[in-house]
């Protein structure tokens, strides 16, 4: 029996080892996850093995990211291109970076598994990956108007006592018979934490009440250091990915300009940077939705929402919800997509400027799969493969031109 439960030890173990190293099977992943909700103990093992700092240096080695080997690896895939002619040429092409991920900075990766055990795997590994990349850092700036820099090594005890700073403190109580609204004439969010990712940067926070909000570059989270006894509201500009800690008493209520997101334990995506209004995707559980000028409807996990201030309902439709979540869990998916869309992205994340040498150009689709933490250098490689264009990386600008006839 002993000899048994040591060999399945050494196979959890071997399983570990491969999810940190990016290689872990569909079949592996599942076993972990069943391995890791099976009992209290299995989990504080994990937690603990990656707590220590020989563990943590034993697999740094692996997380530096192999640019020609990624290449190699990507060559091997069929990609596809086709084209339709209506007024300009509009051609697709399908291409896909394979992740090639080590262990590296588990700080942040700790401290969510600690405040909330219903993550997925996959969002665990993005972790490490975004810290390997310096991509965990924002900006904080408190009532009071100090400005924090944040950055991986800032867990949620950490950010807390830098909360407990703002001489405005008391501005967090709010008078539970006021509207979430107004309090004296000023807004509730004027008197809230600001936390802000930078056009190349993103950032997960996990509020007092244990949700985690994973924010998207370039975006903008009001949120109150206490919240009050009524509901937990924060106001977004942006996009967000939101893990409610489940109340019975309270609901989560997320404040955009187009409408205001009601939720009763959930998962759900929300993106205000589209041309429509503001996007909600539900993953899984129970929201609504409200326009400003409209009444609450309930979503379907599995559907989309958009919320448009000119309009009185939001329209509401079945999705593929991984078309708009992926890049929760690292990855950039794109279906029918312009490459000018494309490559906006590309720009802002890589903190690069984008250089088109024809409109043709811009028009072109794709439909693909980008790993969000590889380098740029693959990524470019794979689009010139698939498109047959010329692409030249010079300084901080990405150049996009017809391929020269010789």
């Amino acid at each position: 029996m002993e000899k048994k439960r040591k060999q399945e030890d050494r196979s959890i173990n071997s399983i570990i080892h491969d999810y940190l190293m990016g290689t872990l099977s569909s079949e592996d992943q599942q076993r972990l996850e069943y391995w890791l909700e099976s009992s209290l103990k299995n989990r504080k093992k994990f937690e603990s093995l990656l707590k220590k700092k020989d563990f943590i240096k034993r697999y740094g080695q692996y997380a530096e990211v192999d640019e020609e080997r990624a290449w190699r690896r990507f060559q091997k895939r069929n990609f596809s291109i086709r084209s339709l002619y209506r007024q300009n040429i509009m051609r697709y092409a399908a291409f896909f970076i394979l992740p090639i991920v080590g262990a590296l900075m588990l700080l942040k990766l700790y401290d969510v598994i600690h405040h909330n055990s219903d993550n997925s795997l996959e969002i665990y590994a993005s972790m490490p990956r975004s810290n390997m990349m310096g991509k965990q850092k924002a900006a904080l700036i408190l009532p009071n108007g100090e400005k924090v820099t944040l950055n991986a090594e800032f867990n949620h005890t950490d950010i807390q006592k830098v909360e407990s700073r703002s001489t405005s403190t008391s501005v967090h109580q709010i008078d539970d018979k006021k509207e979430n609204t107004e309090i004296k004439g000023e807004s509730v969010e004027e008197k809230n934490n600001k936390l802000q990712t930078f056009p190349d940067s993103e950032y997960w926070l996990t509020l007092e009440d244990g949700t985690i909000v994973h924010l998207n570059y370039n975006t903008t989270l009001k949120y109150p250091t206490h919240f009050n006894s009524l509901d937990r509201t924060v106001y977004l500009e942006g996009e967000a990915y939101f893990q409610v800690a489940e109340e019975k008493k309270r609901s989560f209520r997320v404040v955009t300009s187009n409408g205001v997101i009601t939720e009763y334990g959930t998962s759900f995506n929300v993106n205000t940077n589209t041309s429509t209004g503001t996007e909600v995707v539900l993953v899984k559980g129970s929201i609504s939705v409200t326009t400003n000028t409209g009444k609450e409807q309930m979503l379907r996990p599995g559907e989309l929402a958009i919320l448009n201030k000119q309009l009185p309902k939001a329209e509401i439709m079945p999705v593929d919800v991984n078309m708009y979540v992926s890049w929760n869990s690292g990855r950039f998916v794109f279906e029918h997509s312009s490459l000018e869309k494309l490559m906006k992205t590309i720009s802002c994340w890589y903190g690069m400027k984008v250089i088109f040498q024809s409109d043709d150009i811009r028009k072109m689709y794709f439909t693909g799969d980008i790993d969000r933490y590889d380098s740029i250098t693959p990524v470019l490689k794979a689009i010139q493969n698939a498109t047959g264009l010329e692409i030249e990386m010079i300084g901080k600008n990405i150049i996009l031109r017809e391929p020269s006839i010789k």
